[in-house]
Parts: structure tokens; sequence; C-alpha cells
């Protein structure tokens, strides 16, 4: 077993594996860590992701896809409906094989992939520079060297962490989830559900991704600074209990999601961050798989640039300008929006559904601006816009 490679990527989640399908593919030498025994287990995500970017990168028609959505619906705390035709709208994945075979495919490429493989800290030379990983495997703790370490770790990146990047959030920078695999339910199969309110989940939102006809991921997220003490798994029950006459519970799952915020770290010298590590996850949605693909293919070509070219160090910076020049401007807007949402209560809420309500009710849409609509929103309420004064941006 060989101790020292070009580059060592922590976690096979998606941006990790991306990373180093890219890495190898590129011939650079690299070893994929994973700390759990089976890639994509456990499950922690809502499984949602916008097919015209799945098409842009993967097969439309793999076996990674549970089923296609092709409407939206948002209920406001009243119960008020707004539904949306929207054909090319998402896919829900199966993430348990999405994330294995994508592991598998950078293996196939010549990435060197490890699970059980638990990174417990860092090595690091005379000078501070991280040199390498601590991994225990197998009850063994062995040292593993590279040139460059990923933190592809999630929202806790201890790595990170061991490295010296401060990734503390705050209670408002991240919101609590829980989610149920649920069965024989009652849905509309190729229909998403986000059901908005204050009382309903604080500084979050409840949804609906169907699986199929009669089996969804249903879960709820809040936001710890705002709901005094109350539990996203309680608050998930109570919307259950409302919404479905009859289930059944297939799995359960808790997590959180980071927000970005200007202050998200991407590099620091031989260390990148990538996906939820590096908090690149919209703020307002908690969406975070295409953020993290995206990432992790960007940092594993300047990576392959930087080993196979001899560049100098400073050059991995250039991760961080490729990435912000594609999604900064989004995230920092999605980041923005986040602290006015966080700010709305139930009233408010049922303003902007029946602005959208009107606005986009009967309309067949094929493809939106996301931000052209935030702001066409925050235009049309004057309530809304008196939050604006409570927001720094």
């Amino acid at each position: 077993m060989k101790r020292k490679y070009d580059v060592i990527v922590v976690g096979a989640g998606p941006a990790g594996s991306s990373c180093a399908g890219v890495l190898a593919e590129n011939k650079v030498d690299v070893l994929l860590l994973e700390k759990h025994p089976v890639i994509g287990y456990p499950l922690c995500c809502a499984e949602a992701l916008s097919l015209p970017f799945f098409s842009q990168h993967f097969d439309s028609n793999s076996h990674w896809i549970s089923n296609y959505i092709h409407k939206v619906a948002l209920f406001s705390p009243s119960g008020i409906k707004l539904e949306v035709s929207h054909p090319d709208c998402a896919v829900i994945l199966d993430r348990k094989i999405f994330d294995r075979d994508l592991a598998l495919m950078a293996a196939s490429k010549g990435a060197e992939v490890k699970v059980n493989s638990c990174v417990v800290g860092v090595l690091k030379e005379n000078q501070g520079e991280v040199s390498g990983v601590k991994v225990k495997e197998n009850g063994n703790e062995r040292n593993y060297r590279a040139k460059v370490i990923i933190c592809a770790d999630g929202i806790e990146s201890q790595t990170a962490k061991w490295a010296g990047i401060d990734t503390t959030l705050d209670l408002d920078q991240l919101d609590s989830c829980a989610q149920y695999l649920l069965g024989n339910i009652d849905i509309k199969p190729d229909r998403l559900e986000f059901h908005v309110g204050y009382n309903l989940a604080p500084g979050g939102y409840a949804w609906v991704f169907p699986k199929g006809k009669d089996f969804a991921n249903v879960g709820l997220a809040v936001t710890p600074a705002l709901a005094n003490g109350g539990k996203a798994k309680k608050l998930l029950d109570e919307f259950v209990d409302k919404r479905f006459s009859r289930f059944s519970t297939i799995e359960t799952m808790v997590g959180g999601v980071p927000c970005f915020s200007r202050k998200s770290v991407l590099v620091k010298d031989n260390l990148l961050l990538v996906g939820d590590a590096a908090r690149l996850v919209d703020s307002l949605s908690g969406a975070g798989i295409a953020n993290a693909i995206l990432s992790g293919k960007t940092a594993g070509e300047v990576t392959s640039e930087y080993i196979k070219n001899g560049y100098p160090l400073e050059f991995l910076r250039e991760y961080q300008k490729r990435f912000m020049g594609k999604k900064g401007r989004e995230l920092s807007f999605y980041s923005f929006l986040r602290k006015i949402y966080l700010r709305m209560r139930d009233e408010d809420f049922e303003a902007v559904v029946l602005f959208l309500k009107d606005y986009l009710e009967g309309k067949e849409v094929k493809g939106f601006d996301p931000i052209f609509l935030a702001k066409t929103i925050l235009k049309s309420n004057p309530v809304l816009l008196t939050l604006l004064k409570h927001v720094v941006w």
C-alpha cells in the first residue's frame, strides 16, 4: 500500500468523487478516502437535482434517476396553493447508487478508493504546511502524505479544522433537517411540494419530493436560531400527520445544511475545500448537489494543472477564482435573500404566495432566472422591502 500520493481527497460524496474522477482522468495519482464502510450511506439528502444540470453532466437515462419532476407546488401557511408546470424541472436521484457509482467511475479512471478509512488528524511540516492525513483503518492508524489535500468531508469538515481553517457556523448559518422516506402516501408523483411558514418551520420549510407513485422523501428544515428549542423531527412529525391521512415510514434521516457566506474559505495553501465543506450551498433552498459536483470538478481541473505543470502553490487559488466566477454572484444573492427570509413571518409568506399565484398561475415554465424572480417579488411587496433595512449587504 502506497503512503505518498499527488493528491488525497477526503470524502467520497459527489464533490469528492467528482474531484477524484477528474484528477485520475488527468493521470494524477489520487487517493479517495471515505470514512463510512459503504459509500452513499447513510443518506442525508432530499435527492432532487435540476434536470438541465443533470443532463449537462450525466446520461439522462441513467439508472441513478428514481423519478422525473414536471410540476412544482408552493403552499402558504393557510394552505393557498400555487402550482406551476415545469416540464424540465428536476430529477429525484437514488443517491445511494449515484454516490457509489461516482466513486466506481473515479476508480475505473485510476483513483485509489478506500472505504472505512476515517481521517483523524493531519500531518504538518515544520512551517505548518499540511503534508498529509492520519487515517484510522481497521483499528490501526496510518499516515498518508500528498502534495495537495482536498476536503470533501461535508458540513463538519474536521480535516479543514485540523488544518487551521475556522469552519464554525453560527446558529443562523445552518439549518437542522429531518426527513422520512414515506410509503403508501397520496401524492402527485411528478410534483415537488414546498410548504412555507414561520410556525410550520422557523427559518426553513417542509418538502415532499416524490420518488415514485406513492412514496417520497418528506422532510423539514429549521434554523436553530429561530426555533426556540423546537426540533426539526418534532415539527416534521406534526407536518406529516397534517399532510397525510395514511403513511408508512421506511427510513429516517437527520442532518445539517450549511449556508454560504462571503467568509466561506475555498483555498488555504495546499488545501482546497469543496461542496458542503466549503459552504457552497444555495442558502435559501439548501440545494447543494450541483454545487458539490461543479466545485469538485473545478478543484480537480485546477489541481491537475498544478501537479502536471509544476506551477507555484499560489496557482491553486485559481480554483476559487474559477468557481466563484461561475457561481459567486448566485451564491451571494441567495445568502442575501436568506437574511430577508429569516425575518419573514406567516403574513409575509401569505403575501409572497399570493403574488406568485397571480404572476405564475396557469403558465408553463420552461426556465426562469431565480434572481430576477426574487427581485420582482421584493419590488412588488412593500412589506418585504421594509425588511431590507435590517439586512447588512
